[in-house]
């Protein structure tokens, strides 16, 4: 028994090629309709993670220009609406971040300014210090340089 053909029936002779275009055509139709809604379908729940112990160090938020730092801070004066602005995408972040505390290699530079004190912190994995308020990571400040020999102190 031959198989029904309903292109023959209705007097339509489909070479190979064609065929294989009208199978192409169909198949992408069914990704361009289905493929999105796949795509945006709920992903699996991770894996649920052991609970940490003890309490959980805030990130420290630091810039690499203390010009913008002083001015998201004065814009977002406390620490939680400055981590909003920070995870908001549209929001302006004039280049701060926010910092896990163990990123934090060394106290780069300490300067005062306005009656406000500043760090510079030493980040792993980059060479550009970034600033924050003074205190914010508890490590030892850096060391003062040593005047040279052949110059008198005032």
């Amino acid at each position: 028994m031959r198989r029904s053909r309903p292109w023959r029936a209705a007097g339509l002779r489909l070479g190979r090629g064609m065929r294989l275009a009208i199978l192409l055509a169909t198949s992408l139709s069914w990704l361009a309709v289905y493929g999105p809604a796949r795509a945006q379908a709920p992903a699996r729940p991770a894996k649920a993670t052991a609970p940490v112990q003890g309490p959980v160090a805030a990130p420290v938020i630091a810039c690499p220009s203390l010009a913008n730092y002083r001015l998201l801070r004065r814009e977002a004066p406390d620490e939680a609406a400055a981590l909003a602005r920070l995870a908001d995408a549209k929001a302006e972040h004039l280049g701060c971040t926010a910092y896990p505390r163990d990123r934090v290699a060394a106290l780069a530079d300490h300067v005062a300014l306005g009656g406000a004190q500043y760090d510079c912190l030493a980040l792993q994995g980059t060479a550009v210090c970034q600033w924050t308020t003074a205190g914010a990571v508890d490590l030892p400040a850096p060391k003062p340089k040593p005047a040279s020999p052949d110059r008198p102190r005032r």
